[in-house]
């Protein structure tokens, strides 16, 4: 049978983390991949769905660090689709929120590549859910707004704060980092202490719930050492409507990784079901995988108390 080239890219959203959170056309079409380009905050049992045989390149950006710019990651997909039937570009969280995606379409519409957009769940949305509340609440929150806390020229560039200030709620993505600059910022259009809740690692088996208000979030983080960590940041109104009692801790159960050995459908079936118990997750992989699968796979274990279960 002959194959047709180029490929088709899939730009593909992972979810907030948790693999349960993956859409059904998502886990399809990552079990269908001839190659993967991942980004860095990809869960690596998201990628176990693949198959053995399927190429995973890392094309993760590390904010504020030395990292693979966004004109090489558009090259590499074009390369990939060049030499594969079946691209994934696999995102952390929705791909068309944050996510470079407008660059890299027009990019493969240039090369005359054919692509399609898979949404994803989006990290604000997750860490709400895990808060029992929504974005939104009538006469509360009527609105809110998705906004970004890291620009390309300038750490003092200025966040859209104005449907906070309208009574809207706001979702602040890679915040932390300029927290202290974002609070100024607010301070200087409002007296208002809003209160805030900053989620770790939104819908994950180590999941962290921190809550205050303007005044006080910074030294809440310093006290549970997370100041500085990737999470979203919601504020407004709606965040003093949270009941934090009802809220099942998210306590790290093991720093062990489980690994689960046997049929890979029941072993991803039984990673899935540990992962939602809080407990750290990949499935066995042997030589039959793809070289850069078990390179991957071995990083992440080096070094790491394993324990093994059997389907």
């Amino acid at each position: 049978m002959s194959v047709e080239l180029p490929g088709t890219v899939y730009l593909i959203g992972a979810g907030p983390g948790n693999p349960n959170l993956l859409t059904k056309k998502a886990e399809r079409l990552i079990k269908k991949a001839d190659v993967i380009l991942y980004d860095r905050l990809v869960n690596p049992l998201i990628l176990q769905y693949a198959s053995p045989e399927t190429k995973v390149i890392n094309v993760g950006k590390k904010p504020y660090f030395k990292h693979i710019q966004q004109e090489e990651i558009n090259l590499k997909i074009v390369e990939a689709a060049k030499h594969y039937q079946y691209v994934v570009r696999l995102k952390g969280g929705d791909p068309a929120i944050f996510g470079r995606i407008t660059e890299e379409v027009h990019t493969l519409a240039k090369h005359q590549i054919n692509y399609e957009i898979v949404p994803g769940i989006t990290s604000a949305s997750a860490a709400v859910a895990s808060m029992n509340m929504g974005l939104t609440m009538r006469s509360v929150a009527p609105s809110v707004t998705f906004s970004t806390g890291h620009f390309k020229d300038s750490i003092d560039h200025d966040t859209d704060i104005r449907n906070l200030i309208n009574g809207g709620t706001l979702a602040i993505y890679m915040g932390i980092k300029r927290l202290g600059y974002i609070l100024k910022q607010i301070e200087t259009y409002t007296d208002e202490d809003y209160p805030i809740a900053i989620v770790f690692n939104a819908s994950c088996f180590n999941q962290q719930i921190i809550t205050g208000t303007l005044s006080t979030i910074e030294h809440e983080l310093t006290l549970h050492h997370l100041d500085g960590r990737p999470g979203i940041c919601i504020l407004g109104h709606l965040i003093s409507y949270f009941d934090n009692t009802s809220i099942c801790k998210h306590e790290i159960l093991s720093h062990k990784y489980y690994v689960i050995k046997g049929d890979k459908p029941l072993a991803l079936a039984k990673a899935e079901e540990l992962y939602e118990d809080g407990y750290q997750c990949l499935i066995d992989f042997d030589h039959h995988y793809h070289v850069s699968q078990q390179h991957l796979y071995n990083e992440l274990l080096q070094y790491k108390e394993i324990e093994y279960v059997y389907v």
